[in-house]
């Protein structure tokens, strides 16, 4: 073997086993660092979009899987370039995993075509409700341009989003409700977002007969958040379907005006000790956990700039 000469090979034999030993010490501390993030539950987020009278609402799960519920306004013109496409190119988002349609009705749906045009999505999900409303047609036909696939969904199915998470699809049933008064929004899509202990209930435009039907299966209505139907108009969130549901918190996504929320709504939440989350008081919200419990935090100006 050939030595080193002189100080210098005497220098590195004593110098080398405490640095050698300091080395393995450093990696052990970041290999350690390392399993324990990733052992860490990561944050969830659902993204409430300000968007007046209408639904948005952005799923973002741990994976990197995005979701969006719903696209629309009946009161802010151009919602999609206005608010919704600004706001997802905020947040970072630059492909959409799905995008789920309630039902058809305009002001769930009317920002999406801005949507379709701006930012990659790998698939449309819808229940059977077929509409000749022109922000409807927009859609398919966007969708059909850039290849998107539109799936119909029914109870059962179910959407892994990764790290855990899962959308499960309750409604609509494999037969239709008819005659209801409101068969489009009693047909809405609703689903529940699994995220190890926390639960949060998205309802579309459920009105009496949808909630009542949904009651056939109360274990599975069990939330922490509630979407609350219909933006809160007085034809839904009945006594029953909130006591099946037993939310801790409520959100609410509305103009603001005299029925959206109802007055007779927000009393029955207050009876109930249910907290009131409003886009027409708190703007775009950001509600976000680790898998116990939610943490809300909210952009008020945002709200006002756009009504």
């Amino acid at each position: 073997m050939t030595e080193l000469p002189g100080q210098l090979g005497e220098k590195i034999r004593k110098v080398a086993p405490e640095r050698i030993l300091l080395l393995l010490l450093l990696l052990l501390a970041v290999g350690l660092g390392v399993f324990a993030w990733r052992m860490m539950p990561q944050p969830l987020q659902v993204i409430s979009f300000a968007v007046g009278d209408g639904d948005a609402f952005l799923i973002r799960s741990p994976s990197g899987r995005n979701v969006l519920i719903d696209g629309g306004s009946r009161t802010i013109n151009d919602v999609g370039k206005q608010v919704l496409v600004p706001n997802l190119y905020l947040l970072g988002v630059r492909n959409i995993d799905a995008i789920i349609i309630t039902h058809p009705d305009s002001d769930h749906l009317n920002g999406l075509p801005a949507v379709l045009g701006a930012i990659p999505v790998g698939t449309i999900l819808t229940g059977d409700g077929y509409c000749d409303s022109t922000p409807f047609q927009q859609v398919l036909s966007i969708a059909a341009e850039r290849k998107v696939p539109l799936q119909h969904i029914h109870a059962g199915a179910e959407l892994n989003l990764g790290a855990g998470a899962k959308l499960k699809v309750l409604a609509p049933g494999p037969v239709p409700l008819r005659n209801t008064g409101a068969d489009d929004n009693n047909n809405s899509v609703v689903t529940r977002l699994d995220y190890r202990n926390t639960r949060m209930l998205f309802t579309g435009d459920l009105e009496t007969a949808g909630e009542q039907a949904l009651l056939a299966q109360p274990g599975e209505l069990r939330a922490d958040v509630l979407k609350v139907a219909h933006h809160g108009s007085a034809h839904g969130s009945i006594d029953p379907f909130l006591d099946a549901v037993k939310p801790s918190y409520a959100l609410l996504s509305a103009a603001g005006n005299a029925d959206h929320p109802n007055p007779k709504v927000l009393a029955r939440l207050r009876t109930r000790q249910i907290t009131p989350w409003r886009t027409d008081i708190l703007g775009r919200m950001v509600l976000s956990t680790t898998g116990n419990g939610w943490h809300e935090t909210h952009y008020r100006n945002e709200a006002v700039a756009g009504r």
